[in-house]
């Protein structure tokens, strides 16, 4: 990490912490004081990945010559996401309406689902960590969508599952 920018080793560091904190937030007992303490330190670790990496310029899959590339696409994607989920939060907070509830966490479910999406595309896409260069297009393209599909597959499943039905008012997110 040493050849890394300032900017993208912040980027990787606030990544790595908003990985490990999304997981402590999804098993732990919802609507605690430890479910909001670890929800903050996610939500800001989030803020820091995206906010940095707006400045870092597009090393693959670039538009046109602009710096900005494919993957600052998921800057707006999970920053609209998190809003709403944010935003749902509050509503739920002043009605108690189930349903806005329900919504901030399919809302972080997915937000979750996109930062490992992000991670595991930006290893597979950037030339620094050579795996671009081992496989053919082929592979490469196979691989990248494969692994985009099961974990969007695997978040839908749990969704599905899990958080679309039932009381949402419910101390674990991995039970009906």
């Amino acid at each position: 990490m040493a050849d890394l920018s300032i900017l993208l080793q912040i980027h990787i560091g606030a990544a790595l912490l908003a990985i490990v904190t999304g997981a402590i937030v999804f098993l732990l007992p919802k609507g605690d004081l430890r479910h909001r303490r670890w929800a903050c330190a996610y939500v800001l670790a989030m803020l820091v990945t995206t906010s940095v990496v707006v400045f870092v310029p597009a090393t693959v899959l670039e538009f046109g010559s602009s710096g900005w590339g494919f993957f600052h696409l998921f800057i707006v994607v999970g920053g609209i996401s998190s809003l709403i989920g944010i935003f749902a939060l509050w509503k739920w907070n002043l009605t108690r309406d189930p349903a806005w509830l329900r919504n901030h966490q399919m809302r972080f479910a997915f937000s979750y689902a996109g930062l490992l999406m992000a991670g595991f595309s930006q290893l597979a896409t950037n030339p620094r960590f050579g795996v671009v260069g081992v496989l053919s297009p082929a592979a490469f393209w196979t691989i990248f969508i494969a692994t985009n599909l099961a974990i969007l597959g695997i978040a839908m499943f749990l969704v599905g599952k899990y958080l679309a039905k039932g009381d949402p008012r419910r101390r674990y997110a991995l039970r009906p």
